[in-house]
């Protein structure tokens, strides 16, 4: 029989309750065809765990487990069932929009195998909705009424203010901010029975979630009636450790061994990274805090919010491509009177092509007053796409001129003198991240993080905008 990783967690801090609906649940579920290791079983029993009043017997229940090892896969069903049977209205939040179109499918496809739960689904198609970014799945109780429900969201702040749901699934734990969570508490207040799960691995030395690790710590030290259950080391691994002995602690904190994960891949794993993403990312080390230069006051920036676009003004536009390649993010950037707003217009893959992106900044040569286009990865052949332009509206700044635009930046968010369109939750989310990077030897710096190509396109926008002698002879609005 083959050896399979450690079940139980290494630490857990979770509390007493009366009885479980996982008793009842679990079975059900297997027949439906789901499969679970011991370590979610347990899991499902803390998920559906009640008190003396049938109420759920912890609020929040987080887990900590390194990544492949399925922590996801006991919420996915979990969550089927608070909506389908319990007739609860569920949310789904994660940080990556493909992260939440992937659990999206993989709920659907529980829903539409089984056929008892495929005939509560809403009828004549209302059931299940597949616009991306606002994915829903849709029941019905035994009378034809609405009942429960399951939608997706990415998380930023303002992306589920008004909504209210029973039971909040937060995966993709460490990257959770503060901004963020703001946005997520309110959905659950007015519920008589609110319940949150968050599910996750420890942050990397970029991620700027920082409600993990305040859970983390607090529950570590004893201060927190947050259920808590994490697999991981507890200290750094020596940098030239036996890999028999890294090996004895892939197995301690990854349940999955042995099923999802193959011995002979965690061989290959530890010969190919460093000791201290070995750590984090396979062992669930957590590292001492770390102290992340964010480049943005998240509480300055969310505040410059505004509802209505500026109708008119000298416009200029900025375009950042990502250092790798991937994508491309456009903004613009408006002077009317006083107000100085920004926006973000569009944030497209690179498989696209450029096609669509050329076409539009040329028929705007004679709108804005400049365009900058920045990044190794596809400036220049933007700029030879666009072909002939009016002199002096293609820009593509210099070293100390993305400096600049970045400062200005900021500057502008600490002096209160910026505004942005409120619904831009990626842009929201790309200010308040974004961290400062280094750029050259001179002590100039740009903006760097997980997501930081929304805001450094916006500061090109804005630097254009404030910097651009051209005046062209019509104007016309930003999207």
């Amino acid at each position: 029989m083959a050896r399979l990783g450690c079940q139980e967690p290494t630490f857990a801090r979770t509390g007493d309750y009366s009885f479980t609906d996982a008793t009842e649940a679990v079975p059900i579920f297997e027949d439906m065809g789901a499969s679970f290791m011991e370590y979610q079983r347990e899991l499902l029993k803390l998920y559906f765990a009640r008190d003396d009043a049938g109420d759920f017997a912890s609020r929040s229940i987080c887990v900590s487990i390194p990544r492949q090892n399925g922590k996801s896969y006991a919420a996915r069903w979990y969550c089927v069932w608070m909506a389908a049977h319990e007739g609860m209205n569920v949310l789904y939040s994660c940080h990556h929009g493909k992260v939440a179109r992937s659990m999206f499918k993989k709920i659907c496809d529980i829903v539409t195998n089984d056929h008892d739960l495929a005939s509560c689904l809403k009828p004549n198609g209302m059931g299940i909705y597949k616009a991306a970014g606002s994915e829903g799945i849709y029941f019905v109780d035994e009378n034809g009424r609405d009942s429960g429900m399951i939608e997706f969201q990415t998380r930023m702040s303002s992306n589920v203010r008004g909504e209210s749901y029973a039971v909040i699934v937060v995966d993709e734990a460490q990257e959770l901010t503060s901004v963020q969570a703001e946005g997520l508490t309110p959905t659950r207040m007015a519920q008589a029975n609110p319940q949150t799960l968050y599910i996750g691995t420890p942050p990397g030395p970029m991620c700027p979630g920082d409600v993990f690790k305040t859970i983390h710590d607090r529950s570590h030290d004893g201060d927190s009636d947050v259920w808590w259950l994490e697999w991981a080391v507890d200290e750094l691994p020596e940098k030239d450790a036996p890999r028999s002995d890294l090996m004895e602690k892939a197995y301690r904190t990854n349940p999955a061994m042995g099923t999802l994960i193959r011995e002979d891949v965690m061989l290959d794993t530890m010969d190919t990274m460093s000791i201290d993403s070995f750590a984090r990312e396979i062992l669930g080390w957590w590292p001492p805090a770390l102290l992340l230069d964010y480049a943005i006051a998240a509480n300055r920036f969310e505040a410059l919010a505004v509802d209505d676009a500026p109708a008119s003004g000298r416009t200029a536009y900025g375009v950042k491509f990502a250092p790798d390649g991937s994508e491309v993010s456009l903004a613009a950037a408006r002077i009317d009177g006083d107000a100085v707003y920004v926006e973000q217009i569009r944030r497209e893959p690179m498989a696209l092509g450029l096609g669509w992106l050329a076409e539009w900044i040329a028929q705007r040569k004679n709108a804005g007053c400049c365009c900058v286009i920045d990044g190794k990865s596809g400036a220049q052949a933007l700029v030879d796409k666009l072909g002939t332009m009016p002199v002096n509206y293609i820009v593509t700044p210099s070293a100390s001129q993305v400096i600049a635009a970045c400062t200005a930046m900021v500057d502008r968010v600490n002096e209160g003198t910026l505004e942005w369109f409120r619904p831009q939750a990626d842009l929201l989310d790309s200010a308040v991240t974004s961290t400062r990077r280094k750029i050259g030897s001179t002590g100039g710096w740009g903006f760097g993080g997980e997501n930081p190509i929304p805001i450094e396109a916006a500061s090109l926008a804005l630097w254009g905008v404030l910097n651009s002698k051209r005046n062209p002879e019509r104007k016309q609005r930003i999207g």
